[in-house]
């Protein structure tokens, strides 16, 4: 009996996920994962820019109900964000978007973490609980700091 319900499922998480889209006018993900067994989805924001990737993942951390957003700076100097919380119907929706420190105009400290936004300082491989104005802050700062990197470059 669950493999007939599983179709059923999945279109249901579908259509509330694409109407989560359309009515709120947001920026379409570059993949989504869909797990009928949980009834949860998974949105990656992998293009454009690495501020514009961040900002993705804010627009939709807005849209959504009991949010909690956490980070972590990987060994290799990239800072990985994550978002989790439910839409209005009730789905499960998990948001991940990453980007260089480097991108992001922070400075990558040898051994030791790296700052961000000349504000946050974060420790390798340590997940941070953090706020939504905080990575809106960083977001802003990488926007900045993106003229001085190319003309840089």
């Amino acid at each position: 009996m669950p493999e007939i319900n599983a179709p059923r499922r999945l279109d249901g998480l579908l259509r509330s996920v694409r109407g989560h889209i359309r009515t709120l006018g947001l920026p379409r993900p570059d993949r989504l994962v869909i797990s009928t067994p949980s009834g949860s989805v998974h949105a990656e924001f992998t293009s454009g820019t690495a501020p514009d990737r961040l900002a993705c993942l804010l627009v939709w951390a807005a849209s959504l109900h009991g949010v909690e957003l956490t980070w972590t700076l990987q060994a290799a100097g990239t800072l990985f964000v994550a978002a989790t919380g439910r839409t209005a119907s009730g789905v499960t929706l998990g948001l991940t978007a990453s980007a260089s420190v480097v991108e992001l105009g922070g400075k990558v400290k040898s051994g030791s973490g790296a700052v961000l936004a000349k504000a946050f300082r974060l420790a390798v491989c340590t997940p941070e609980q953090v706020t939504f104005d905080e990575v809106a802050q960083v977001v802003q700062a990488a926007r900045k700091s993106a003229p001085r990197l190319a003309v840089a470059a």
